[in-house]
């Protein structure tokens, strides 16, 4: 199992404290790869309160790379590398300690690091899900898939600012919908039936990335759940594709 990190809580700017607990990962609603639905573990943890926005990417990076230009919208057409390097820049700017290390296919991270880094799918789920005050909705913050989704019923086929429908129970927006989210995660579609139950962190290896939370493009009712997964290839763009990012509590 990934350890486990020391649960001390620090405020962290824009962030949301997940306090850790157990929650039923899965679902029977949708395909194959959301089964055998099983009871998860999670450390505590922060997560970015809206994914990461073009303002963020630009301050950091120094580059824009969107298809729609707007300080608040969220940064797209951003590969999962990329992500993971603006993970440790922003731990190297603020003075922590990066998570990742290494290379290509040889990127490991490091569990104990104070640093930013991409949720482990499970983390994503928990928190879309509303961590231990859930109340079982089925998209994140709602039954009402209008009510905190831009999806293809509610986009007008384009990305939205974050922030503009409804946060969830434990106060984190955008979610389900507005764009796809990277996780750590290498995508097994029958992970979960083996799976530790102690923050697992995917498989050792694997050809797709996990991405969760559907997007602005999305056929909502199904792809914007809280417990739909995507896989895509590390290295490919998209203009629906951002990231969000996460703390250890240490």
């Amino acid at each position: 199992p990934a350890p486990q990190p020391v649960q001390v809580r620090k405020e962290a700017s824009g962030m949301v404290y997940v306090e850790g607990g157990s929650f039923k990962m899965g679902s029977n609603d949708g395909g194959e790869d959301e089964k055998p639905i099983r009871d998860v573990h999670i450390a505590a943890f922060w997560i970015s309160k809206y994914p990461i926005t073009q303002k963020d990417w630009r301050n950091m990076m120094g580059n824009d790379s969107a298809s729609y230009i707007d300080d608040d919208l969220p940064v797209v057409n951003v590969n999962w590398f990329e992500a993971v390097e603006y993970c440790n820049n922003r731990s190297y700017r603020e003075g922590l300690k990066p998570c990742y290390n290494g290379t290509g296919q040889s990127i490991t991270c490091n569990w104990y690091a104070n640093g930013y880094r991409l949720p482990t799918e499970a983390e994503w789920e928990f928190a879309a899900r509303g961590g231990i005050v859930s109340k079982g909705y089925r998209y994140s913050g709602s039954n009402d898939l209008n009510a905190v989704a831009w999806c293809d019923r509610t986009s007008g086929d384009r990305p939205h600012r974050v922030g503009g429908k409804p946060a969830n129970e434990l106060g984190i927006h955008d979610m389900s919908g507005n764009v796809l989210e990277w996780c750590w995660d290498w995508y097994g579609r029958d992970y979960y039936s083996k799976s530790n139950q102690y923050n697992p962190n995917g498989p050792q290896n694997g050809e797709y990335r996990v991405l969760r939370g559907g997007s602005w493009s999305d056929y909502g009712f199904r792809y914007c759940r809280v417990a739909n997964r995507y896989a895509n290839d590390p290295l490919s763009v998209y203009d629906c594709v951002g990231f969000r990012v996460v703390r250890a509590s240490v």
